[in-house]
């Protein structure tokens, strides 16, 4: 038995974070709301939902009946978006974390390099080297392919471009394949979404030599 396996690792802490944006432009969306969840074991031990202040914040028609969005709660709730930056990137870039998410490689990654750049800071990835995704996780496991442990992010990325129509890795059908309890309704809004994906991401652990 691997006892160095992430599933038995009781005392590593997770910050497992989504974020819902204008659009699906991964050069000029801007992020609106970023939430995560730092936990350890079977506990949350925190939550955050932020909503970030932008004055020329325009969200698609696509993009605002997918996620809810509504411009009154998010007039009330937004935060100078340097505060809200501030806030994330202390756990974001803590390197006692590692990081969750679903298709964070594919998506959020850009979208908190353009939140950075709006804010007048210079990109920065160096905190990717610490992401687990749970899309790339999905695929693998599908697929049987070992996890390459000595090259994580590569491995991941790899199967982030892999495409197989008969593997379903989305949140909906993760979320149905490990028969976990779920509100359709609330997917798509980040803090219940990043609750979903640690639900997850602890199945998924027993399932990958991770």
């Amino acid at each position: 038995m691997q006892t160095d396996l992430l599933r038995f690792d009781k005392q590593q802490k997770y910050i497992v974070f989504d974020s819902e944006t204008e659009g699906l432009n991964l050069v000029h969306s801007k992020p609106w709301q970023m939430a995560w969840i730092v936990t350890q074991g079977d506990k949350i031990l925190e939550k955050f939902d932020i909503y970030i202040k932008w004055d020329d914040l325009k969200v698609s028609e696509g993009a605002a009946r997918v996620t809810g969005f509504s411009q009154e709660h998010y007039q009330r709730k937004a935060i100078d978006a340097t505060e809200a930056f501030n806030k994330f990137s202390k756990y974001l870039y803590d390197p006692q974390y590692k990081l969750i998410g679903q298709n964070v490689l594919g998506f959020d990654v850009y979208m908190i390099n353009i939140w950075r750049k709006l804010i007048g800071l210079k990109p920065d990835y160096s905190f990717v080297d610490r992401i687990i995704d749970t899309r790339c996780l999905a695929m693998a496991i599908a697929k049987e392919i070992p996890v390459q442990k000595h090259n994580l992010i590569s491995w991941q990325y790899r199967l982030l471009n892999h495409r197989d129509r008969k593997v379903k890795a989305s949140q909906l059908a993760l979320l149905k394949k490990y028969e976990i309890a779920f509100d359709e309704r609330k997917l798509h809004d980040a803090l219940y979404d990043v609750e979903m994906t640690y639900k997850i991401f602890k199945k998924q652990l027993f399932e990958i030599e991770l």
